[in-house]
């Protein structure tokens, strides 16, 4: 550089930085000048003066305002039209716009703003790779990892396909043309291509169920499964390459074992130790925060120097965050918002303008002769595309997934995203692709980022949210299997009620029973909405928690139990009362549960003469529940102690009240249950509906005798010595009431299925008068003040999905 060159030394003084004639040097004063002059620069000092956008700190905060006005725009549009789309393509679109406004003059002010021609580090896209990384390292702190560990061997099949046989075909395609032709592509460019359009990457299939807020549910879950295994097999036959080929593959498996292990041993104990270091409801504090990310940023920097992809880094040890509060959320209430924001629309729109369009639309004329560029990549996507939504769809349908699931299945794995995105920038700096490959490949991830969450959409039935692909209710438990249930408690009154309710199972190491509280605190105002292990997190010295006298009543009944027969992990959401639900049902779906009990919303006085509570938002949230949940529902009616009884030495008297239909066999199944406490005397009520002349046998619900003893039966005895069933013919709803009054004070429990005589003659004339729905007929009856007894009742619903 001739430091005699006045020109140069001019721009030095002025610009605080300067490059060489032939463009190999560039030089910069350090500190850097970020901010302009003014706006009388330019006019005072013309041929030395910059304009202001020219500046690092105005060119920054122009272009972050310009990324955020387009993306909002179509954002905006999008909801305004009711059309499903994630933020992502949104951010994608406004760069697409952007691109086309800036190189339809190549001198024009957009041009010059975003596309400088100065040689400067490019701070815009440092600050879009940033928010890049961050939002996987945030995406892996969201994750259940434990999820991992229950995946099926029907999602690895799933998985395993919907990567090897696209793979296949993409290759088998290549190989074709190579034979028959010339390739417009090289090897290496159809390479990544099918990879990318055969890989379905764990973390990108997140991030979009999340985006359809479908990711803890059963069928997210059996998707996440699939994504998983798909990475798994990717990262074998990687490694089987790597080591085939000779490239150091044996320390590079060695390497990857050793950063697993130190995530395992090291730093997730590590992460278990700040959550019990933080007392329950409060926050984490600072340092920790601080700890965590410098642990992310070195292994980051480890994984670039080792693997390249430097976002798996972040991605892993956000994996090594546990999910959930208080530390999981806590990073998340504090990055997301500003990450979202700011700083990742900058990757999303930044990235789309890389896109050669003016070459892309002089090559859509040779689509038409089937040949070219353009034609060879559209087509190559195309067909590997249409092979994995097809052999997914198939497998999936195969391993008895229902078909409507299977084709979303399909559409979910086949769906590009953020990930792939961010992958194409990494391949395009290391030259792999160059801006064509670049410009086909980052249009079919917009396009299938916009099409798929429409026909996704279309597709998906949102109330099955919560749906099981597998039974969990108490008929197809086998005999001794841990029956696992959750218990809701909303209010100080239910303690007692749902104690005596799990003491009824009297669990032995034949009959274990786990149990899982849920304490529903509700917010009021613009309180955060937090939810608490009390397994994971204690309250701090001295402090008092909201959730204390349900922990010490249900602690102080597992210690009168057999400890070996019983668990007992507690649970405490506080959120919305909208929200309790979701919640609740999450938590069911989550610990694989086959029975929720609920409490009843209603409570009446010793004598019944009056209600004490009528809870109407506690009512709304048992009928959510009974619509959604993934396994059986029980309403629990509580009137008086439920063990009284057995105070005078007397045995326990539990009545099941059964018609015909499947509510009816879940009682007979939770009864036979019961039946395991040799403190329980059982009797079967066994109505039988008598036919009209309109009716026929098949078009009302039947349980006969047989049906009876199959359900009771236990593999100790077939005998039905333990249980007695007194049958009633009944012809209208009038008798039923009778029969049920005669009865009132020879039991201690009541137990009815939900739907039971639902459409027979034994509820004929009942279902008008029906108060309480979710009761059922039968039930309502029972358990309303003007039934003679104060006998406790239960009404359960089978698993409905």
């Amino acid at each position: 550089m001739d430091p005699f060159n006045a020109s140069w030394w001019t721009n030095m003084a002025w610009h605080g930085y300067s490059l060489s004639e032939d463009g190999t040097k560039f030089c910069e004063m350090l500190p850097t000048k970020i901010n302009s002059f003014g706006l009388s620069e330019k006019i005072l000092h013309k041929s030395v003066g910059l304009y202001f956008w020219e500046y690092p700190l105005p060119n920054l905060e122009l272009i972050i305002l310009s990324v955020f006005f387009f993306w909002q725009f179509f954002e905006i549009l999008f909801k305004m039209s009711n059309i499903p789309i994630p933020k992502m393509p949104s951010m994608m679109l406004g760069g697409v716009v952007i691109n086309l406004f800036s190189y339809t003059r190549p001198g024009s002010l957009l041009h010059r703003m975003f596309f400088p021609d100065d040689g400067r580090p490019k701070v815009a896209e440092t600050g879009g790779a940033f928010g890049f990384v961050m939002y996987w390292f945030l995406k892996g702190v969201s994750i259940d990892v434990g999820m991992l560990r229950k995946t099926e061997p029907r999602a690895a099949l799933i998985g395993f396909n919907t990567l090897v046989i696209p793979c296949i075909s993409g290759y088998i395609l290549m190989r074709t043309r190579k034979h028959f032709g010339k390739l417009a592509m090289t090897e290496l460019q159809y390479q990544e291509i099918i990879l990318l359009q055969s890989l379905s990457s764990f973390a990108g299939v997140n991030g979009f169920l999340t985006d359809l807020k479908i990711n803890h549910s059963e069928f997210g879950r059996m998707v996440q499964s699939c994504a998983a295994v798909t990475d798994l097999v990717i990262f074998i036959m990687v490694s089987g390459t790597v080591l085939l080929k000779g490239q150091k593959g044996l320390p590079h498996v060695i390497v990857i074992v050793l950063v697993i292990g130190f995530l395992v041993y090291i730093v997730w104990p590590v992460m278990l130790w700040i959550i019990k270091q933080t007392p329950e409801g409060r926050l984490v504090k600072d340092v920790y925060i601080y700890l965590v990310m410098a642990t992310a940023y070195f292994v980051y920097m480890f994984w670039l120097n080792f693997f390249q992809f430097s976002t798996y880094g972040w991605f892993i040890i956000g994996l090594a965050t546990p999910a959930g509060p208080p530390l999981g959320s806590a990073l998340i209430q504090r990055f997301e918002c500003f990450n979202v924001g700011v700083l990742l629309p900058l990757f999303g729109s930044l990235s789309m303008e890389q896109l050669d369009i003016s070459w892309l639309m002089r090559e859509i004329l040779n689509l038409k002769h089937m040949e070219g560029f353009a034609y060879e990549a559209i087509s190559v996507i195309l067909i590997v595309t249409v092979v994995k939504f097809v052999v997914t769809a198939i497998t999936a349908f195969a391993v008895r997934i229902p078909y409507r699931d299977s084709i979303v299945l399909a559409m979910v794995l086949s769906n590009r995203s953020i990930f792939e995105l961010g992958y194409l920038g990494y391949i395009v700096e290391l030259k792999m692709f160059d801006n064509k490959s670049f410009t086909i490949a980052a249009l079919s991830v917009l396009v299938s980022s916009l099409l798929t969450p429409i026909a996704i959409e279309f597709m998906y039935e949102p109330q099955h949210i919560f749906s099981s692909y597998r039974d969990r209710n108490m008929l197809t438990l086998k005999h001794d299997s841990k029956l696992k249930t959750l218990v809701c408690i909303h209010k100080p009154d239910h303690i007692t009620s749902m104690v005596n309710f799990v003491e009824l199972f009297n669990p032995t190491q034949e009959s274990k029973l786990e149990c899982n509280v849920l304490h529903l605190v509700e917010l009021i105002g613009q309180a955060i909405p937090t939810f608490i292990s009390h397994k994971m997190q204690k309250p701090k010295v001295g402090t008092r928690s909201c959730s204390r006298n349900v922990i010490t009543a249900f602690l102080s009944l597992r210690r009168h139990l057999t400890k070996e027969a019983i668990s007992i992990d507690i649970f405490t959401s506080a959120s919305l009362v909208e929200h309790m639900h979701e919640d609740l049902c999450w938590l069911a779906l989550d610990k694989n549960v086959a029975l929720v009990v609920l409490p009843f919303h209603r409570s009446w006085s010793v004598d019944r003469s009056t209600i004490v509570s009528d809870d109407k938002a506690m009512q709304n949230l048992n009928h959510k529940v009974l619509k959604r949940a993934s396994c059986s529902v029980g309403i629990f009616v509580y009137r008086k102690p439920l063990w009284e009884s057995q105070m005078h030495g007397s045995c326990y008297k539990v009545c099941a009240i059964v018609v015909g239909g499947k509510d009816d066999k879940e009682a007979l199944a939770f009864t036979n249950r019961m039946r395991r406490n040799k403190q329980t005397s059982v009797t079967i009520l066994h109505l039988i509906p008598q036919l009209t002349t309109e009716e026929s046998e098949d078009s009302v619900q039947k349980l006969d005798y047989d049906d009876i003893k199959e359900i009771m039966k236990t593999e100790d005895s077939n005998e039905n010595d333990s249980w007695i069933c007194i049958e009633k013919s009944v012809k209208e709803g009038a008798e039923t009431s009778v029969i049920l009054r005669s009865i009132a004070y020879d039991y201690d429990l009541f137990i009815v299925g939900r739907s039971s005589g639902m459409n027979s003659a034994v509820t004929k004339g009942l279902n008008e008068w029906t108060e309480f729905e979710e009761l059922g007929a039968l039930g309502d009856v029972i358990a309303s003040k003007e039934f003679p007894s104060r006998a406790s009742v239960l009404v359960l619903q089978q698993q409905q999905y």
